[in-house]
């Protein structure tokens, strides 16, 4: 790495640190304001925000940038799990999927090897599966669940055979989720 990326990166890291600092500070300001029963933002917002995300993604598609946007896309993900009805050993599975794919999504940004990357970000794909299946079994609206089925089956079951079949098998599931995700905060009601 030359030197001139090594010093923006140090400027960019120290930069972002002070923002999250002071967001921080700036929201304990008056007090409490992460009440657990309070939703600060709708199911709606929640659902759109990563379908935005995969946009920046696919157009940037390949660097470091949709690498990071790629981990904050599954970090929102976590302020959608507690609010879906599900059990809690589906809404663990959906936390294990979250977990596993942020650190694929760093080992990738730290130019980790995919061979090494990819079949733990498959292992997540099946904790996914469960999530998402379990989640549509508590669902009225059939669109959202037999969207999820699907979802869940190819994933789950892409999983088990991803060493030998083409990483192209997953474009599909892929972009269903985020039209799922971005369904759920219109469409989602609990049975």
């Amino acid at each position: 790495m030359a030197k001139e990326e090594i010093s923006m990166a140090k400027y960019l890291m120290f930069g972002i640190i002070a923002l999250v600092f002071i967001g921080i500070c700036l929201l304990n300001w008056k007090g409490y304001p992460f009440d657990t029963h309070k939703e600060y933002v709708s199911l709606k917002v929640l659902g759109v925000i990563p379908a935005i995300m995969f946009i920046f993604i696919l157009l940037d598609s390949g660097t470091k940038f949709s690498g990071a946007l790629g981990v904050a896309y599954h970090l929102i993900i976590f302020f959608i799990i507690p609010r879906l009805k599900a059990p809690t050993w589906a809404k663990a599975a959906g936390y294990g999927w979250i977990t596993l794919d942020v650190a694929c999504g760093i080992m990738t940004l730290a130019n980790v090897a995919a061979s090494i990357a990819m079949p733990i970000r498959l292992g997540g794909h099946v904790l996914c599966a469960i999530w998402i299946i379990t989640v549509c079994l508590f669902t009225k609206n059939k669109a959202l669940k037999y969207m999820g089925f699907f979802i869940g089956a190819w994933l789950g079951t892409y999983s088990f055979f991803g060493g030998v079949l083409p990483m192209t098998y997953l474009l599909v599931p892929g972009a269903l989720v985020v039209v799922w995700l971005a369904l759920l905060g219109f469409l989602y009601q609990e049975s």
